[in-house]
């Protein structure tokens, strides 16, 4: 009975979303259940006081259970990302914000500054808080998050969690929403390498997703086309490098230029920030090669900065996120999405 009464909880878990979302509160009798189950009423009580000890359902002596008041009621969906002034968050923001508000859900937005501990005291409020949905944009995926386990008892208190931006890591019973970072590789060093490049360098994370699957797409391109790798050429990256890089220590960038970009053709970027960064110091120096980015920004305006990227479809993204918020906080199954890339 051990296994059948958990899975028939989680089942039930599932469908009480979309019982509040159809104005439902009180459940199937035991017996109801039982029958639909195909199982013992014995097992459907074990499950019930499963789902009771969640906090999900009240047991009312001689009326049945019932969704406790509280749950699945929220009309709020947490937004969790490191910094929401930065880069392509406030037009991600922005974009999500308004189309959940056309079904009536608030977007309530904390940054964490890429701090564990500010990260958790968003979970924890989410745990206690119940919103409809939690979105979260690690700092760092490809390594397992500190607060895995406050994660988990988000998720196990009915809150549907949905991963921004990130493809590694991903808990069982979550979904992530991501463009497809290793053809955004691909697909850019693809074109350099057709404009004739021979000698393509590369700046990535490879401690963040994005990061990861595109220094793969950048190998990828390199081996369809029959080019040498030469991992001299690749400068890989931590997130406290890319924040010294960012508050203006770029040393590592100005070294990675005079030493070894001097000698390449072009360079391929994870994002816009690096791109805008490293074609200043090129500049600078006197070096001139291509440079391009994984993903297409302000910073990579092509009028302005010559800087060539593919175009990275931030609405479909949008459109993407939104929808799966929406589905998932009113109890449809959802699944992971991956945002393609054009040329």
């Amino acid at each position: 009975m051990t296994e059948k009464y958990r899975n028939i909880a989680d089942m039930l878990e599932l469908e009480l979303r979309q019982m509040r979302a159809e104005g439902k509160t009180r459940l199937p009798s035991e017996q109801e259940l039982a029958a639909s189950c195909s199982c013992s009423r014995q097992t459907v009580r074990a499950a019930l006081e499963v789902l009771s000890r969640k906090g999900l359902i009240v047991k009312r002596r001689g009326s049945g259970s019932y969704i406790a008041d509280k749950v699945f009621s929220s009309k709020q969906v947490f937004f969790i990302t490191e910094d929401c002034d930065r880069y392509q968050s406030p037009a991600l923001i922005s974009g999500l914000k308004d189309r959940l508000a056309q079904h009536r859900y608030e977007l309530k937005v904390f940054s964490t500054g890429g701090n564990p501990g500010e990260e958790a005291d968003v979970l924890s409020r989410a745990v206690s808080e119940r919103p409809a949905a939690l979105v979260i944009e690690p700092v760092c995926d490809v390594l397992p998050d500190p607060n895995y386990r406050l994660i988990e008892d988000v998720a196990s208190g009915g809150t549907p969690v949905i991963y921004c931006n990130s493809t590694c890591n991903i808990p069982d019973g979550s979904v992530y929403i991501a463009p497809d970072f290793r053809d955004g590789g691909r697909t850019i060093t693809t074109r350099l390498l057709k404009n004739g490049s021979r000698k393509p360098a590369c700046i990535f994370r490879m401690d963040d997703s994005a990061g990861l699957e595109g220094y793969k797409g950048y190998i990828d391109a390199l081996s369809d086309l029959c080019i040498a790798f030469d991992g001299a050429r690749c400068l890989l990256l931590s997130y406290k490098e890319q924040k010294e890089i960012f508050s203006g220590y770029d040393r590592r960038l100005v070294s990675f230029a005079k030493e070894i970009l001097k000698n390449c053709d072009s360079v391929i970027c994870q994002n816009g920030i690096y791109a805008r960064l490293i074609a200043g110091i090129l500049k600078s120096h006197g070096i001139g090669i291509a440079v391009a980015s994984m993903d297409s920004s302000y910073y990579t305006d092509r009028g302005e900065s010559g800087i060539l990227s593919p175009d990275y479809d931030l609405d479909a993204l949008c459109k993407a996120l939104s929808k799966t918020c929406i589905s998932a906080a009113e109890g449809r199954d959802v699944k992971s999405i991956m945002v393609p890339v054009k040329g």
